[in-house]
């Protein structure tokens, strides 16, 4: 199993395990709509230091789109409304900020992990902690999967060929036909 692949799958369980206890935590103090949303963005702004550093990039560009949720923390809209706006800023992240090669590729992963991890979380329909905890696993579970889509190794970033594949071809076949004269 890749690294990030598994640490993904290890990060959503802890995901899930502490969102619990620290919107519990925080909504004594704040309310539950902020404390959602805070652990939420805290939950996120985790994981976009994993994906920074597995992409080598810095922490710069991931900057702006995690202080533009943290802007949206105050938003009076309902906890889906600022789950699937997370999940555009995780985009962001991921596929603009972290791993930009492959766009087609890129764009095609983050509708499926994006659409299956949005899916199962309102297929589950949460609406206390406990839901949003196993909603945060099972999307994360999902989210795994971006990286068999857009396959990265450890420092490994994909590149544009300098060279035609068939131009490549073409002369590795003329270098064939030219010896055997």
């Amino acid at each position: 199993m890749k690294r990030p692949v598994r640490t993904t799958l290890v990060f959503g369980a802890a995901s899930g395990l502490a969102v619990l206890p620290l919107i519990l935590a925080l909504s004594g103090v704040v309310g539950w709509h902020l404390a959602f949303n805070l652990v939420l963005w805290l939950d996120l702004a985790l994981y976009a230091m994993l994906l920074v550093r597995w992409s080598g990039s810095g922490i710069g560009p991931a900057l702006f789109p995690l202080a533009l949720l943290l802007g949206a923390v105050l938003w009076p809209a309902g906890a889906g409304a600022f789950f699937l706006l997370g999940l555009g800023v995780l985009s962001w992240i991921r596929s603009g900020v972290c791993f930009t090669a492959a766009p087609l590729r890129a764009l095609t992963a983050e509708i499926f992990t994006a659409g299956g991890g949005a899916g199962l979380v309102a297929l589950l329909r949460p609406g206390t902690p406990l839901a949003w905890a196993v909603g945060l696993w099972l999307f994360f579970l999902v989210q795994a999967l971006y990286f068999y889509l857009v396959p990265i190794g450890e420092g490994e970033t994909w590149s544009q060929p300098t060279e035609d594949s068939f131009e490549q071809a073409r002369r590795e076949a003329l270098r064939v036909l030219e010896s055997m004269d």
